[in-house]
């Protein structure tokens, strides 16, 4: 009988989109326009949390920041055995995504990593990244991943870093 009330409920909510968009031809009202300010990235540099993009705990200072974009959301989380703690950056880029992922790649292999560029997987339907790269740490045996996505006149930088033990693509 509770599956009755819940299959109601889900059916009246859909229902109320679909008048939504018949009559004005959009779910506008719904969906936030444009994207987050966001901070430039060289501001998550200064070891503090930054809760206007979601970070609640400062970026590991080993972490190589590109040097331009603009961070529209971050976070750190604790180890998922048996992979060691992460942390994510998502930035929005002003310039060609080949462009910055050629700057910040020659920035990591400054700062001791060997990048290389990753096969994109076939699998990967729905979401599917512009290119994707793997800088991998000389000695210290830390990773950073690069997603390049793009939506539109958007672009992003993905950026994934990893303490060791490190997943591998």
């Amino acid at each position: 009988m509770r599956w009755i009330k819940a299959l109601f409920v889900i059916v009246v909510a859909v229902a109320a989109i679909a008048v939504l968009i018949v009559f004005t031809g959009t779910v506008a009202p719904f969906v936030p326009r444009g994207l987050p300010k966001g901070i430039p990235v060289a501001e998550l540099a200064d070891g503090k949390p930054h809760p206007e993009i979601l970070l609640i705990a400062p970026l590991p200072e080993w972490i190589p920041l590109p040097d331009s974009g603009r961070a529209i959301t971050a976070g750190v989380y604790a180890p998922q055995p048996p992979y060691g703690a992460a942390a994510v950056v998502m930035v929005a880029i002003d310039e060609a995504p080949e462009d910055y992922a050629a700057a910040y790649g020659r920035k990591l292999e400054g700062a001791g990593f060997s990048v290389r560029r990753l096969p994109i997987g076939f699998n990967l339907i729905i979401d599917r990244p512009e290119a994707q790269f793997e800088a991998d740490e000389r000695e210290g045996g830390h990773i950073v991943y690069i997603t390049m996505r793009g939506a539109g006149d958007a672009h992003f930088a993905q950026l994934t870093f990893w303490n060791p033990p490190v997943p591998r693509l």
